[in-house]
């Protein structure tokens, strides 16, 4: 039996995708909430829960693909699927390196939406519905075994935040201050980056990062 949570402000779509999951067997409780810090609070008081399904658009406290590294970092257990307007493959690539395992496009169909999310909460991942190309998701990514490798290059949370941190002009010494650790600490997190791009340099890691829509400069 799975247990789902609805992250989505709007009460409308809420509800239709509230009532098509409850029709299915297979889905123990659907809850919903229409905030990250309300996602937070209900998944801290609720551990149980299979699947967050998360609207990247939130208005309130935090967007969407911000909240999925939330989520990555204190509910590990938790899998996250997004449905979104947005089919640019930029949103895609982010959520997937931000924890994602499913992408759908809010206009998919209800019986789309419904598998994809049994799918995943089955321990499948990178499922796309029926309205994005997968295939040119696929080819974007460099391939089906390169996609499901991203996150992005095996990135930690904290890696991805180092590295988008140098593309912005932050020195070493800047980062250690806004993420308040040592410059040792720094170093170590440039030497690993170095390593899961298989890069000489860091600015090498910049500028495929860059190209690749991982960070923005």
């Amino acid at each position: 039996m799975i247990n789902v949570l609805l992250i989505e402000d709007s009460a409308v779509f809420t509800m239709g995708l509230r009532l098509a999951l409850t029709a299915e067997k297979s889905f123990a409780r659907v809850e919903a909430v229409a905030t990250p810090g309300g996602a937070v609070s209900f998944l801290n008081a609720h551990p149980q829960t299979d699947v967050a399904v998360v609207d990247i658009s939130l208005e309130a406290e935090t967007d969407g693909l911000t909240l999925l590294g939330i989520l990555r970092e204190a509910f590990p257990s938790v899998r996250t699927l997004v449905l979104s307007h947005y089919k640019k493959p930029a949103y895609i690539l982010k959520a997937i390196n931000a924890g994602a395992c499913a992408y759908l496009a809010k206009d998919s169909s209800p019986e789309s939406i419904v598998g994809a999310i049994a799918e995943v909460a089955s321990g499948k991942c990178l499922f796309f519905g029926e309205t994005i190309d997968s295939a040119k998701i696929t080819r974007l990514f460099g391939g089906q075994e390169n996609l499901l490798s991203r996150k992005p290059q095996g990135l930690t949370p904290r890696e991805l935040e180092v590295l988008q941190l140098t593309a912005s002009g932050y020195s070493n010494a800047q980062i250690a201050s806004a993420l308040e650790i040592s410059l040792n600490t720094v170093d170590s997190y440039k030497e690993r980056i170095k390593g899961k791009f298989g890069l000489d340099s860091v600015v090498e890691c910049v500028a495929h990062a860059t190209q690749d829509g991982i960070v923005s400069v």
